[in-house]
């Protein structure tokens, strides 16, 4: 049968797990083949058209032969990992292609790995026949850095930092003291060797200093092949200079008396510029400028100063709240309702022993090495009472052997609130100089950063947050991939609380390190890695496909299982059927043998 001239398809899947190898190299270069193959069997006058996991707006247009020769000769290795609903949906819709539902043939050529073969999706009311070409690499092997965190939000000069990293193996093979390094900032920080056993992972931990203030760019490494785009992992954070702490207290004996606390732990430490106002002479405009707020034993709280706490929390300020224990309890309800917080019904005179705290949180976590379940708890002068509300979704860190909260942190938008059920003051001096008291308050300090988002995901996040610095005009914003000399002004827009909401468009293609500067300043820098969805390695094999054709597709739907041949003989066997007659030729004589025998023998 002749293949005839009329509107032919063709995907090839370019997505990173196509750099993978099979008997016949790389598996992107088989499919560039395949296509080829597929064009040379069509005459002249055959229109095709052409999609990759690029979507590209050039791929919308019909080509001749000789122009779709040329287009499959410049398919690259892409970032990009699409479903392939996408695809096939993409090539019948009729909104892109006014000729969609003429099309003769459909071809998709790709690995079918399980992630991306959304077959479910896939239109079914398509009367042309789609051919599914799948080619698999002989051996599936990748070893790949999956993702990297870190514990602790507040970077500050001359602190250990602990990163971790986990790796996963997709392999059949065990490895044995690999190395696995971290660059901060070009130089190598860090440097270990792992052993992984096979289809597991693993997470590994570096720890290293910080040096110096400012942006810290870095990269994992490990080395991997052939699949190679998941061997480097970016990261990039700010190192504070200093984080800034504002006590606020009341004008009475308890508020003067419990300011002194606050300034014996922090007055000489040179990371906390520690600062204090009495609440009669507050300068409310100030507020914004602290990382950390103490409202230490105030006796009520204004509606102006509600107001801008409820602000810069939402902005991402820390508020620390001690009441007072003479305190208007109507008014504290007012400020604590603001949170969602449980709300005050009575202030209980009798001395409580606190009992336990939160190990797990990291107010406690990244201050105490181990778990002691043996401390000696202090007593505490009288405490408020709380309501239990089902609803509230305050979590406890300290709290008495009654069970009463002591100490609890209630979220709000991008802020904590973090809440005292009893006062700094003289009365509770022994809480005050407890072992418990300066890691306490100094770790309210460090958590009160908001956590710095260290990498993001190309394709997967559609937007970075930065800090926007007040005053700051959006056409003075630029950015630049790091060692690359070109400037682009992407998406930019405001999104309130002094922040910038970079749109991450098709300028991040590339994983690295992206500088946002303002007027040849560099602010801060934003890391991009590649998707780890095309890592897994875990392909549909023959049986699976066949499976999902039976549940999903449409008899249009035809499983070429052996795509290394040629498609000139794919196309003949699809078209009349395989050459049998030597086969039924050897049957007709063996039955004609098999009567004969019969025969003799009934004789």
């Amino acid at each position: 049968q002749k293949i005839t001239a009329g509107i032919v398809n063709i995907y090839i899947d370019n997505s990173f797990s196509m750099n993978a190898l099979s008997s016949k190299g790389q598996l992107m270069e088989v499919a560039r083949n395949k296509a080829l193959e597929i064009a040379d069997a069509y005459p002249p006058g055959t229109r095709f058209r052409l999609l990759t996991n690029d979507l590209e707006p050039r791929h919308r247009h019909f080509f001749n032969k000789e122009q779709l020769i040329q287009q499959i000769s410049e398919v690259r290795i892409s970032p990009r990992s699409v479903p392939l609903s996408l695809i096939y949906n993409r090539f019948y819709d009729p909104t892109l292609n006014q000729l969609a539902q003429v099309t003769e043939n459909t071809y998709m050529i790709s690995d079918f790995q399980s992630v991306t073969s959304d077959f479910e999706n896939i239109r079914r009311d398509i009367s042309s026949t789609t051919y599914l070409m799948p080619i698999r690499p002989t051996k599936i092997t990748n070893l790949y850095i999956d993702s990297c965190w870190m514990e602790i939000p507040a970077h500050k000069p001359g602190q250990e930092e602990l990163l971790k990293v986990k790796i996963r193996n997709q392999s059949d093979e065990s490895y044995q003291n690999l190395p696995v390094k971290l660059y901060l900032n070009d130089t190598i920080k860090a440097l270990t060797n792992f052993s992984i056993e096979a289809r597991s992972e693993q997470v590994i931990e570096l720890k290293y200093l910080n040096l110096n203030p400012g942006i810290q760019t870095g990269k994992v490494e490990i080395s991997d092949f052939p699949i190679t785009h998941d061997n480097t992992y970016f990261i990039s954070y700010n190192v504070e200079q200093q984080l800034s702490a504002l006590a606020i207290y009341g004008n009475t004996q308890s508020g003067n008396g419990g300011i002194r606390y606050l300034r014996a732990l922090f007055t000489d430490d040179p990371y906390v510029r520690f600062e204090e106002m009495n609440i009669e002479n507050l300068a409310i405009s100030k507020l914004e400028e602290f990382n950390t707020i103490f409202l230490i034993n105030t006796g009520e709280i204004s509606s102006g100063l509600m107001n801008e706490l409820q602000r810069i929390i939402e902005n991402g300020t820390s508020v620390v709240f001690f009441p007072e224990n003479n305190g208007n309890i109507e008014n504290y309800n007012q400020f604590l309702s603001r949170f969602s917080a449980s709300t005050i019904t009575n202030f209980d005179t009798t001395s409580v022993e606190l009992g336990g705290l939160e190990w797990e949180h990291p107010v406690y976590s990244q201050v105490f090495r181990e778990r002691d379940d043996k401390i000696a708890f202090p007593k505490i002068s009288g405490s408020f009472r709380f309501s239990s509300a089902t609803e509230i979704s305050e979590k406890p860190l300290l709290w008495f052997r009654s069970g009463q909260k002591a100490l609890s942190v209630q979220s709000k938008e991008n802020g904590n609130l973090f809440i005292f059920s009893f006062p700094l003051s003289g009365s509770n001096d022994e809480f005050a100089r407890h072992i418990l008291f300066a890691p306490t308050l100094y770790s309210l300090v460090i958590n009160s950063v908001p956590r710095q988002k260290i990498s993001y995901t190309i394709g997967r996040e559609p937007f970075a947050i930065v800090k926007n610095l007040s005053g700051m005009e959006l056409s003075g914003f630029s950015v630049m991939l790091k060692d690359d000399p070109l400037n682009f002004i992407p998406d930019f827009t405001s999104s309130g609380a002094n922040q910038l909401r970079i749109n991450l468009n098709d300028f991040f293609s590339i994983a690295g390190h992206y500088l946002v500067s303002y007027r040849d300043s560099i602010l801060t820098s934003i890391s991009l890695n590649y998707d780890r969805a095309e890592s897994s390695s875990v392909y549909l094999n023959t049986n699976e496909l066949k499976s999902i054709m039976e549940e999903f597709l449409t008899d249009q739907f035809i499983l070429i299982e052996n795509s290394e041949q040629r498609f000139s003989e794919i196309f003949e066997e699809i078209s009349t059927g395989k050459k049998l007659w030597k086969l039924f030729l050897v049957l007709t004589v063996l039955f004609i043998l098999s009567e004969t025998l019969i025969a003799r023998l009934w004789k």
